[in-house]
């Protein structure tokens, strides 16, 4: 009778530890899972950020050419070189836009056209 108890604690306690090993490997396995998704999504992010570094570059490259200076010295700063002279044509008026209709009759008409 001895024994049999031995062997029956001894199987509880095979079991109980192969339950709790059972158990740390299924939470291994979602927290790798778990990292994954983060590496993932951390490679997303950076190859956004290698994006944005080559742009900022190529930007950075264009706004240190000696065009890109005078283009922006003539359009912001108003300066032109030497011998040249600025002229300002007058802006085109559109004259549809420039037609005005006044309506001079009394305001009940005015809404009783506007819902009748």
């Amino acid at each position: 009778m001895r024994f049999v108890n031995t062997k029956t604690i001894i199987l509880t306690f095979i079991a109980l530890s192969l339950l709790l090993i059972i158990r740390n490997i299924i939470g291994s396995i979602l927290t790798l899972r778990q990292n994954s998704r983060i590496v993932t999504t951390l490679k997303a992010k950076e190859q956004e950020e290698k994006q944005k570094k080559q742009f900022l570059k190529q930007q950075l490259y264009f706004v240190n050419t000696q065009q890109f200076v005078e283009n922006e010295a003539r359009e912001k700063l108003g300066m032109v070189k030497p011998g040249e002279h600025i002229v300002l044509a007058p802006p085109q008026i559109d004259k549809k836009s420039v037609e005005i209709q006044i309506d001079n009759s009394p305001n009940w008409e005015q809404w009783w056209r506007l819902f009748f």
